[in-house]
């Protein structure tokens, strides 16, 4: 792999957005980190995001007050291969995320891939077929992994530091933003199906419940089972005023109480005093570009994987299924 990482960003949106000041943070040193596990400086004398590419350009120019290029296609960015872009970021429509992903691997770039990747896990096994054979890598874009309450989460779960879990449950609530075009299995629920696997592991869903305003789903429940008997529920919902991310552990000694947009734990330990747990305010995305800039120049392991995507894309896909059937 080559350890020079020349970026671009497909996508100008709402996230593309993010992860262009993310990369420019990056780039020159601003508000780095001290608790990065790779050698952050040494990476970043070797990163520089070139491009940024959106079909709303009227034409292909170079921005010389953001040191930047502003492309019109993705067909554009290939052909310049003067630029020498080995990296990229698709934060594109949900939609085009297969098609546009295709490209760029046959091209030789390793992608992150916004959050689900692909509309189906038929998709994402093509690309990551793909990212084999033009010996790219590519990496999930699930940024609530890199959440300090994930990683706490994930952690009093495996190192039972209050007893075997006995059930959870995740509530993702809030208003439906103006800005978002695909559904809220596609936008919401992928966020707690993945964190599901992620702090608990593998599990299958038993019940899935809907409730649909003018024809659209506005609301999902799901009950899932694991197999040593571990059960737990998961809510998404666009029906709410208050804006709400949540987790809830019941352990056998005691529980947790995760607020995954304060980043703080409330833990209740039974038989003592409670306490709250304040995480480091981290910038998820910039964690999330670093592991993924590390990922494309060395192997290592990231805090998720394509088969960690691919399995939250098969849940989808039942879910999906039902929904269709339920029309």
């Amino acid at each position: 792999m080559n350890s020079k990482t020349n970026l671009a960003i497909i996508g100008c949106g709402y996230m593309g957005e993010i992860y262009r000041k993310a990369a420019v943070e990056l780039y020159d040193r601003k508000n780095i980190e001290s608790y990065y596990k790779y050698d952050l400086p040494g990476m970043l004398t070797n990163f520089r995001l070139k491009a940024v590419v959106d079909i709303k350009f009227a034409d292909s120019s170079y921005r010389e007050g953001e040191d930047l290029w502003h492309l019109d296609s993705i067909e554009t960015l290939i052909g310049m291969k003067e630029l020498g872009v080995n990296a990229a970021v698709v934060s594109t429509p949900i939609k085009t995320h297969f098609q546009i992903a295709q490209k760029l691997i046959r091209s030789g770039i390793s992608l992150l891939i916004e959050k689900p990747v692909c509309e189906t896990a038929k998709e994402i096994k093509e690309l990551m077929r793909l990212a084999k054979k033009h010996k790219v890598r590519i990496m999930p874009g699930l940024v609530e992994r890199y959440n300090p309450v994930t990683l706490d989460a994930e952690e009093a779960v495996a190192y039972k530091m209050y007893g075997s879990a006995v059930n959870y449950s995740f509530l993702r609530a809030g208003k439906k933003p103006e800005r978002v075009s695909d559904s809220l299995i596609i936008d919401k629920l992928i966020h707690d199906l993945d964190l599901v696997q992620c702090i608990f592991g593998k599990y299958r869903i038993t019940d899935m419940r809907f409730r649909k305003v003018k024809g659209e789903v506005m609301e999902c429940t799901l009950l899932t089972s694991h197999r040593k008997g571990l059960n737990g529920r998961i809510v998404s919902s666009w029906l709410s005023e208050e804006k709400t991310r949540e987790v809830v552990i019941k352990f056998e000694r005691g529980m947790i109480r995760g607020d995954l947009l304060s980043k703080k734990i409330f833990v209740d330990r039974y038989k003592e005093l409670s306490k709250v747990i304040s995480g480091y305010k981290n910038n998820q995305i910039k964690d999330q570009l670093v592991d993924f800039i590390a990922y494309k120049n060395k192997l290592i392991k990231t805090l998720v994987s394509m088969e960690d995507a691919l399995h939250a894309a098969y849940l989808l896909d039942e879910i999906t299924r039902k929904v269709n059937d339920d029309v």
